[in-house]
């Protein structure tokens, strides 16, 4: 019979964070692709998102993913839902910086230094009617509570950083702000999209490079889809130069997403 072994590894050191999945299949009849999960500290069990979406594939019985989803500093393990399979120990990523990772491109995520989390607004979908001749409303609801909003003031100090803050917010994505559990905020890992961002500069006078940025952010549920995990200069082997590399990729963001 065949099993499925996932072993997983921290990379704490990794810009972003992340934990490397090595999946192997053994015995017959031999499994060529597995749908690797995640079990979450508050006991949900999520999909680990691979390179395009669908389900992994095994290379002679081996693949590799990376997980850069995960809430830092809290315990996790990997299994697949291919059955059996033998899940991995529990390991937590320790990290002390808050991130913004953008799930679809890695490579654009960026820790981020935190100046304010204001205050949390969830909205409820109601009406209210006064009938007359009744002191006390009917309200009615749709029974749901909306998710959070609020806007999440963070800080760049240099013009680099600000220019990659600018990258990360360009496509509009969905992003996932992960903050350390050791922090104790209350609020650790969600997936949030951006409003209007508002950057403003700390005197107003034109070398100022230091930055506060106020985000509007909605907390979302995960995205569907693909992460292109990494790009190299093996990648771009292909353009044999840089006129030919910008006429393919006009902007940094779809660099980085290739193909």
């Amino acid at each position: 019979m065949s099993s499925v072994t996932v072993t997983a590894t921290p990379e704490p050191g990794n810009v972003p964070p992340r934990v490397r999945l090595n999946i192997t299949d053994t015995g017959t009849p031999a499994v060529t692709a597995v749908t690797p999960t995640r079990l979450n500290p508050d006991g949900s069990t999520v999909p680990v998102r691979t390179y395009d979406g669908n389900p992994l594939t095994l290379t002679s019985g081996t693949g590799l993913l990376y997980d850069y989803e995960m809430p830092y500093g809290a315990p996790v393990s990997y299994s697949t839902i291919e059955s059996p399979t033998l899940s991995s120990a529990q390991v937590a990523v320790g990290v002390a910086d808050v991130w913004l990772v953008h799930p679809g491109v890695p490579a654009l995520s960026q820790p981020i230094r935190v100046i304010a989390i204001n205050e949390r607004v969830r909205k409820a979908q109601r009406g209210v009617h006064f009938p007359m001749g009744r002191r006390g409303p009917v309200v009615q609801t749709d029974g749901q509570r909306k998710s959070a909003a609020y806007t999440l003031t963070i800080r760049t100090n240099t013009d680099s950083a600000r220019a990659a803050i600018d990258n990360l917010l360009d496509d509009a994505s969905v992003l996932l702000l992960n903050v350390p559990a050791t922090k104790g905020w209350g609020v650790t890992a969600e997936y949030v999209s951006v409003g209007d961002s508002t950057e403003a500069r700390f005197a107003p006078y034109g070398s100022e490079q230091r930055r506060t940025w106020d985000l509007p952010v909605l907390v979302v549920d995960r995205p569907v889809g693909g992460s292109q995990a990494q790009r190299t200069l093996l990648d771009l082997l292909d353009y044999p130069t840089l006129n030919s590399l910008a006429a393919a990729y006009s902007t940094l963001n779809a660099l980085l997403a290739g193909p």
